[in-house]
């Protein structure tokens, strides 16, 4: 697939047809291992807190401390992204990542373990926004929403696959040597690297007016950009967080699963999840950003009722509670993967990386907050409220989804201008 040509409408200068394929790719495993490893931590840590002799308060406070580092993650590189490139930041942020998960096979303490856990999320924190950034760039602008949905998708490829290897291979070799090889991923980076491209939207922004200055990031516009992306993104992630972070503990403790089967139950949320962002990705570009997100949060708020009404007054059926956790987790696929170019569509190219990244990993690092209050709420009121409140987040972000402009299909190196404050705008001297 060729990217289509652009003319800048300062210079004219065109921009060469480039393959989205390797930069796609890349980004893509890099989001798969992103929530591979978060979910295999989740259901690893229970293995780990009867070795290492901590309960459920510090599980999931092991968990909200990575959630927050995504955040530091997500503005740091994205100041890299937009500074020294997509390609260079997607790069550095996987490195990180694979180094953090493998110290933390030789973890000997809690306070080790989140240690490691706040640099991999650190790591974890800059892949995403380097990687759409890349993408939003180098496809057609006709087609943008299904690359970004199926860019995101990759995250419940990782749920799956976190799912099959905490079922098969931690009981086999233990927690250990799983993360000694989950760290492995950085070899493919080594390998994709030579064929990866920078975008060359970014590279005309960059030559055109330079490399973006501080205080362009602290304009009222980019800032109020920022917090509306930063809230639609918290909702969703406060309602799946809330959910997934405590449902192994919940199902090897409470419902009587064994691990094993609290790990297919994760893949199967998984399947669930990418059918979600299959169908959003066929849809998106056809009906647009906004129509997509408001009736995949309205399918998921209506879900997780009839979850919570299926397990409390049909004597807890779980085949016909699985049907209602599929279209569940299939609205937060479907929600969560027009993120991707309903964002990048929001920010001006020469700030879309630090923009897109600081507001999903904030978003992430607030989230932060919801294995914290489910870990507080759970033994006290159980896991059913937690569904509930998920199902009411996800109200508010259907009525939120109408705030953000509709620019399906506009020119990525045009969209969002209008953000420029006037002192920024080129003058015509310029042009």
């Amino acid at each position: 697939m060729n990217q289509q040509r652009d003319v800048s409408p300062a210079l004219a200068i065109p921009v060469r047809p480039v393959s989205p394929w390797p930069g796609f790719l890349t980004a893509y495993f890099g989001w798969v291992f992103d929530y591979f490893e978060v979910i295999f931590l989740s259901i690893a840590l229970v293995a780990i807190s009867k070795e290492l002799g901590f309960g459920s308060g510090q599980i999931a406070l092991v968990l909200a401390v990575q959630l927050l580092f995504f955040a530091v993650g997500g503005v740091m590189f994205g100041l890299v992204s937009d500074r020294l490139g997509r390609k260079t930041a997607l790069q550095w942020s996987i490195i990180l990542f694979a180094i953090a998960t493998l110290a933390r096979a030789f973890t000997p303490n809690l306070e080790y373990l989140i240690i490691f856990s706040a640099i991999a999320g650190i790591g974890l924190g800059g892949e995403y926004g380097a990687g759409q950034s890349l993408v939003s760039e180098t496809v057609k602008d006709r087609v943008r929403g299904k690359w970004s949905s199926f860019l995101y998708s990759g995250i419940f490829v990782g749920i799956m696959l976190g799912g099959i290897y905490g079922s098969t291979v931690l009981p086999a070799v233990g927690w250990r040597w799983c993360f000694a090889i989950a760290s492995l991923p950085v070899l493919l980076l080594l390998v994709a690297r030579r064929w990866m491209p920078e975008s060359e939207v970014w590279q005309r922004e960059k030559e055109e007016n330079g490399v973006v200055q501080a205080r362009e990031l602290l304009t009222r516009r980019f800032l109020s950009r920022v917090l509306l992306c930063v809230v639609a993104a918290s909702l969703q992630l406060f309602a799946y967080y809330g959910i997934t972070a405590l449902m192994p503990s919940y199902l090897v403790l409470t419902a009587g699963f064994t691990l094993t089967g609290a790990a297919w139950w994760i893949f199967f949320t998984g399947v669930s999840g990418l059918c979600g962002a299959t169908a959003a990705a066929l849809v998106i570009d056809r009906i647009g950003r906004r129509v997509t997100l408001s009736s995949f949060a309205a399918l998921g708020a209506v879900s997780g009722t009839a979850v919570v009404l299926i397990w409390q007054f049909v004597d807890q059926n779980i085949p016909l509670a699985m049907i209602g956790f599929f279209f569940l987790y299939a609205a937060f696929g479907g929600t969560a993967s027009v993120f991707g170019s309903l964002f990048s569509e929001v920010f001006p190219t020469r700030v879309r990386g630090t923009g897109v990244s600081a507001a999903l990993q904030l978003a992430r690092g607030a989230s932060a907050g919801a294995p914290l209050i489910a870990g507080a709420l759970y033994p006290i009121y159980g896991y059913l409220p937690l569904i509930v409140g998920g199902a009411g987040l996800l109200v508010l972000l259907s009525a939120a989804a109408w705030i953000f402009p509709e620019r399906t299909a506009q020119s990525i190196s045009n969209v969002a201008k209008e953000l420029q404050e006037p002192s920024q705008q080129p003058s015509q001297a310029r042009l």
